[in-house]
């Protein structure tokens, strides 16, 4: 089992834990002397428009040694609908950087390579130039994290109550790692979230449900967490939690959001309809390519995917576009019923 699985929902929960703890950092009167863990600046990254239009946060989540980044996402935040669309990217997703075909979750171990050879400053620079390639959208922060301090950040949090779709059991003596939940509404504390976060399938090899699909099941179920997580924990009662979330977190983090940054948006976090996040995957396919398993990119259902979700539009625009796809998903239904008639 991959170490990067470990790590998936501790990278969002990091971001969000951060926006979360906005107003208690503000009555606190800190914002000049906190750290958000180690600051970083890349060139790769653009300015934030004035207008606050869109807010594009990418969140890696790194390995123990830094190497590969299993937890690609990126956060959109809508600044005229107030909405939050989430884009999930397939670390097998193929890539090309120096002539050669990378998988992305490998790009940032070849931006250690650049850094050494002073190409670039910080490691993350090439994944996200990959990712504004993938998508054509600007990036104006990046949160990198590994995966050491997940159970301290969700006991930090008080847990998660969580409805555990199905019944797990997994056991891997080597990792010391014992998978045993019971499918049903629970509280997650720490170590219970770790093992539903590592979660791919049990010892007889079965995968339950959406799990037999692989990197696609798996993002879903993080996903779901995701929004559950969110729904629970970006609230005002967190202030009470502020001590022992922030020192987590900034243990754990490296990012280039600043205190001044939380300042400028926090009045935007009060407008988020959290369960209205929109959560989707880079369109593509699996396909075995000289007897290696790849993640190919649907370009052209990308930029579909772009246009349609992400690009920043009006609250009665994106209303108009919900209308519009309604139709033409009920026409499409008709003509298919036609054509079996």
């Amino acid at each position: 089992m991959s170490k990067g699985y470990k790590i998936t929902i501790m990278a969002v929960t990091c971001f969000f834990v951060i926006l979360a703890t906005m107003l208690g950092v503000l009555a606190a009167k800190r914002l000049t002397t906190i750290p958000l863990g180690e600051k970083v600046t890349m060139e790769s990254l653009d300015k934030m428009d004035s207008s606050v239009g869109m807010i594009n946060f990418l969140i890696l989540g790194v390995d123990e040694d830094g190497t590969r980044s299993d937890t690609i996402m990126l956060f959109s935040y809508d600044g005229y609908s107030n909405r939050i669309n989430i884009l999930s990217f397939p670390r097998d997703t193929m890539v090309k950087t120096g002539g050669f075909r990378q998988k992305l979750n490998a790009a940032i171990g070849v931006g250690i390579q650049k850094v050494q050879s002073g190409k670039d400053k910080e490691p993350e620079e090439e994944i996200i130039r990959q990712i504004k390639t993938m998508t054509g959208l600007p990036i104006h922060y990046s949160l990198t994290v590994n995966f050491d301090g997940f159970k301290e950040v969700i006991d930090a949090l008080g847990g998660v109550d969580f409805n555990v779709p199905y019944n797990m059991n997994y056991d891997d003596p080597v990792q010391d790692l014992h998978i045993h939940l019971k499918a049903g509404p629970q509280h997650l504390d720490g170590q219970k979230a770790h093992d539903f976060v590592r979660f791919r399938h049990n010892n007889n090899g079965s995968a339950p449900g959406e799990y037999i699909m692989g990197d696609e099941g798996r993002i879903y179920w993080q996903q779901k967490f995701i929004k559950e997580l969110l729904r629970q924990k970006l609230t005002p009662q967190l202030l009470t939690q502020i001590d022992d979330v922030f020192e987590v977190v900034t243990k754990n983090v490296k990012t280039n959001y600043t205190m001044q940054d939380l300042l400028k948006h926090i009045s935007l976090v009060e407008k988020i309809d959290l369960d209205q996040i929109g959560s989707h995957k880079l369109p593509g396919e699996a396909q075995w390519v000289g007897g290696v398993s790849w993640y190919i990119q649907d370009v052209e259902g990308t930029e579909k995917l772009i246009r349609d979700v992400f690009l920043p539009r009006s609250l009665e625009e994106w209303e108009a576009q919900k209308a519009l796809q309604q139709v033409e998903n009920t026409e499409d239904v008709a003509a298919e019923m036609a054509m079996t008639e």
